[in-house]
């Protein structure tokens, strides 16, 4: 069963606001730096960066990122030799990825109905995006499928509900919404966490198949779904971790010990890569 989770509202309200992180190096980073950067990140940590260089690299394919922020992956996809599409519904990191390269094919619409015509993409890329609707994200995979070409393949992760959080991280947060709840402080629904087998289930009923799937995070030291969590709870107390996603010299023996059990019981993310089922 996912797990629905609550926030403070103020810090539910800003989620729309996280690429404003961004904006401390950007003024020194404009133009093509601000986006090697992304680049240079993504390729030094991030574990899916092997499951990109296989299916996409070099292939020349039409590839969309639904969700797309401020165009990170759709920097990384063009590298890799593609043409990157990409669509999100907030201003704020259109115009952000805009101004350092006005050259990107950026949109701003609803990903849910998209103006994109049917089988228009080779590809597309929803990363931490479809784990925001409260109606679940069948209705997010469904619209990618349909502008999918048949056989085009989806690259989609989304918070997954490890051992970790469903035996401490969880439970605490609840604790504390219900404590938040009960001094007069309201709560916003952030996002979902979800099981393999409900993207599993979630995916078939979009009519796709999977090809692979595995965990996502970055590789250590760095840590997204520890230091994501460590933040939720903070947001509880008025702390905020810095830098982005980096443990002192406890936090990561403490981070290492966690992840001795198993990456898959402490991963921020499971990634999936699925194929479009169409006549």
């Amino acid at each position: 069963m996912s797990f629905k989770q609550y926030l403070p509202a103020e810090v539910a309200a800003g989620l729309d606001e996280t690429y404003r992180e961004d904006e401390h190096w950007e003024v020194e980073n404009r133009g093509p730096a601000y986006f090697d950067i992304h680049i240079e990140t993504i390729e030094r940590h991030e574990m899916s960066t092997p499951v990109f260089l296989e299916f996409l690299d070099g292939k020349g394919l039409r590839v969309l990122e639904s969700g797309c922020g401020s165009g990170r992956w759709m920097a990384f996809v063009e590298k890799l030799g593609n043409l990157a599409f990409g669509i999100d519904d907030s201003w704020g990191p259109l115009r952000m990825s805009h101004r350092n390269d006005p050259a990107m094919r950026l949109l701003r619409a609803d990903i849910l109905t998209s103006p994109f015509a049917d089988d228009s993409f080779d590809a597309a890329v929803s990363f931490y995006v479809a784990e925001h609707f409260q109606g679940g994200p069948v209705p997010v995979f469904e619209e990618i499928r349909r502008v999918l070409k048949p056989g085009g393949l989806l690259f989609v992760a989304v918070p997954f509900d490890n051992a970790f959080r469903r035996w401490f991280v969880n439970p605490i947060l609840t604790i504390m919404g219900r404590l938040w709840r009960w001094t007069g402080g309201e709560l916003g629904f952030t996002e979902f966490r979800y099981t393999r087998a409900e993207m599993d289930e979630f995916l078939k009923r979009a009519s796709f198949e999977t090809v692979r799937v595995q965990p996502d995070d970055f590789r250590p030291p760095w840590s997204k779904g520890l230091f994501c969590d460590l933040c939720d709870l903070g947001s509880f107390v008025g702390y905020e971790p810095k830098p982005p996603f980096e443990f002192g010299p406890f936090g990561r023996a403490v981070a290492g010990f966690i992840r001795s059990f198993g990456v898959w019981r402490s991963c921020g993310g499971i990634l999936y890569v699925a194929r479009a089922v169409k006549p």
